[in-house]
């Protein structure tokens, strides 16, 4: 299996994207989205990227400024080797 995405709530009641490779390891954590809808909405702009976005350097610069716009990650999230069982969210319209 090559990987997958996982929509997680987070312990404040926001919503978070996971990316996981075919291991279960953490390649990547969206930023909080306070609402289901917005984090569906982030799955569909996430896929769109990852399916056709351009791949760019970046400099030690830009991450820190990034990381300046999103200070509250979730450290239980964000912390690899840390088996979690995550909870199932469904959503309906």
């Amino acid at each position: 299996m090559a990987g997958h995405l996982e929509l997680v709530e987070t312990p404040d009641g926001g919503f978070r994207i996971l990316v996981l490779d075919g291991s279960d390891a953490l390649m990547g954590l969206s930023k909080r989205f306070s609402s289901l809808d917005e984090a569906i909405e982030g799955v569909s702009a996430m896929r769109e990227v990852a399916g056709t976005g351009l791949l760019r350097t970046g400099s030690a610069e830009r991450y820190e400024v990034l990381m300046l716009q999103e200070p509250d990650i979730d450290p239980a999230l964000a912390t690899q080797g840390i088996q979690t069982k995550a909870k199932v969210v469904g959503h309906g319209k």
